[in-house]
């Protein structure tokens, strides 16, 4: 997206906090252009890729790996560096009043913020609460204190994040604008890739889908389903049925009579899924090979009894509810369409790619030119 070049320049400073130390132990890992970059500044970032490559089960437990860490670490410091001397050299840290003040507010705002997190967390049983002389409030604000999270270090945060915004619009200025052909044509990419990826394969279609990923295209075999949920009461499944029945009772008597399914979800139904009204008119996507739903839900959403739109299954029992089931319709498969709002994270995309490409090359250019002396 557009605003990840920004993000690419702050991060040192987000994932590093400054910390004093003792002057003999912060000698220089490297000079860029006479700039030094600290041990202390290494080590820190040593640190942060370290437990960034935890998360992915990487381990630095053999020499050769965290070799390879430390490299990498200062490569990032010296490319941040390098950087960092180019945007205030083009003057992307130069502000305006009404900027400073932005700036300020801000970091105020994260900082109180912050510092709101740490002392409900130190309330909660089970909190940090090891000095009781002094109050929540305060032992949160010693605790980022200590930790390197001060309101100057908010105020550099969002002053980086502002020079890397205007670094970026330097960087694209001479760029022309993104076509609707190119929007069109990253559109048709991104649906075939989908395709080839997900169009036979719907445990990996929902396995994406479920973490967030971009998915263009839908598999064949989608139904939409929606649900009367009714608490039950009982040890089986039969007491559970029979506590609700007087309810279930008068759904299918109103069902018969006519009425839509969508008014008695109102009346009955305790999904919270269904507060939201477009909810209605999307439901729950099931498929039969679905992998992301319960395989008794599953099989219940094509049942002999769920045969065509407007269908809707006897009650079934899931865990402490009963469940009235309704086949809304079927799920049109293929591309996404490309609304509006789509086509504008797309035109976003696109420009994000070009300027990390453009950052790439200038960067290159920046290496090219820098004296750059690495101490170890």
């Amino acid at each position: 997206m557009k605003k990840m070049l920004g993000c690419i320049l702050t991060l040192a400073m987000l994932l590093v906090p400054a910390f004093e130390t003792a002057a003999e132990e912060n000698r220089a890992a490297a000079t860029v252009n006479g700039e030094e970059i600290l041990q202390t500044e290494l080590e820190n970032m040593v640190s942060t890729l370290s437990s960034r490559m935890a998360l992915y089960g990487i381990e630095a437990s053999d020499e050769s790996t965290t070799e390879i860490i430390r490299s990498s670490a200062l490569q990032e410091l010296v490319d941040d560096c390098l950087l960092t001397q180019d945007m205030t050299t083009q003057g992307c840290y130069d502000t305006s009043d009404e900027e400073e003040s932005a700036i300020e507010a801000a970091a105020q705002a994260s900082w109180e913020n912050l510092s709101e997190q740490y002392e409900n967390y130190d309330t909660q049983p089970g909190g940090d609460q090891e000095d009781t002389e002094l109050t929540a409030s305060e032992r949160a604000q010693n605790y980022l204190k200590e930790n390197g999270y001060t309101l100057e270090y908010m105020q550099n945060y969002y002053r980086n994040a502002l020079a890397s915004e205007k670094y970026e619009q330097w960087l694209m200025k001479d760029e022309p604008e993104i076509t609707d052909e190119e929007v069109q044509e990253a559109y048709k990419q991104r649906v075939e890739e989908s395709k080839t990826a997900y169009e036979n394969d719907v445990e990996s279609f929902e396995t994406a889908m479920a973490n967030g990923q971009e998915v263009w295209y839908r598999p064949a075999g989608y139904r939409a389903i929606l649900q009367i949920m009714i608490t039950a009461d009982g040890d089986d499944e039969k007491a559970k049925l029979e506590s609700v029945k007087e309810k279930t009772d008068e759904i299918y008597a109103r069902l018969e009579e006519g009425e839509s399914f969508e008014t008695l979800i109102a009346d009955y139904g305790e999904d919270s899924s269904f507060n939201d009204e477009s909810f209605l008119e999307t439901g729950y996507q099931v498929h039969k090979d679905s992998v992301f739903w319960e395989e008794a839900f599953v099989e219940a959403a094509f049942g002999d009894d769920m045969q065509k739109s407007g269908d809707y299954s006897q009650p079934h029992v899931f865990g402490d509810h009963v469940h009235i089931l309704y086949y809304l319709k079927d799920v049109p498969d293929g591309p996404v369409e490309l609304s509006d709002a789509l086509a504008a994270a797309l035109r976003e995309d696109i420009y994000g790619e070009q300027a990390n490409v453009k950052m790439e090359e200038r960067l290159a250019q920046l290496k090219e030119e820098a004296e750059i002396v690495y101490m170890e």
